[in-house]
């Protein structure tokens, strides 16, 4: 098999993080609003297989919020775009650096014409662009994931977001951990050098 290799290096700042336990997940200093509303969980943190779509993996990284196709998509906290893509199970979707983690926005229907055009800047609140069906979906849905300190954490306790259905929302399994974390079908690794973080990612 050929193995097609792509690198890029992204030189972030430390991001600053409260102090937290191995076992508790860890604290922001940013409140966050959801990314839509009303919003709900369908689809939670943890594994998860689809029998009708085994490209989505064994293991949900993240957490599908439910919503009319075209309704609007917000930032939950200020931040900065990091890019903008359309590619693999997430569709249409939009990586945004926040204070402390990085928020990953998928099945877009469209994003705002300003970010489509280079907007980077990222006020809270902000139209990020509306849901749709981009990738790998059965409905209109946001797919949402938040990654800190390089591994993919259960968003749901940092917006107080229920389950649609009204049950309990179980603990957050734990990830695992193999030394990288796949977004849109990439490897990630993520490593420091001096005071700074570098992301490489390998592509097979």
């Amino acid at each position: 098999m050929t193995t097609k290799l792509s690198a890029i290096v992204l030189a972030i700042a430390t991001l600053p993080f409260l102090s937290f336990g191995a076992s508790a997940q860890p604290r922001l200093r940013t409140v966050l609003s959801p990314p839509v509303s009303p919003a709900c969980i369908s689809s939670s943190f943890g594994p998860r297989v689809l029998s009708n779509a085994p490209g989505t993996g064994s293991y949900h990284y993240g957490i599908d919020l439910p919503a009319t196709q075209g309704s609007a998509v917000f930032a939950i906290a200020p931040g900065t775009v990091i890019r903008i893509q359309r590619s693999g199970p997430g569709g249409l979707e939009m990586l945004v650096q926040h204070d402390g983690f990085v928020g990953i926005y998928s099945h877009f229907g469209m994003i705002t014409p300003a970010f489509a055009e280079g907007k980077r800047d990222v006020a809270a609140g902000e139209k990020l662009g509306v849901v749709g069906m981009t990738g790998v979906t059965s409905g209109p849905h946001l797919y949402f994931e938040m990654i800190m300190a390089g591994k993919p954490v259960d968003p749901a306790p940092y917006l107080n977001v229920a389950l649609c259905n009204g049950a309990v929302r179980p603990a957050a399994p734990v990830t695992p951990d193999d030394g990288g974390v796949m977004i849109d079908g990439r490897k990630y690794w993520q490593f420091s050098i001096a005071s700074r973080q570098y992301i490489q990612w390998q592509q097979h």
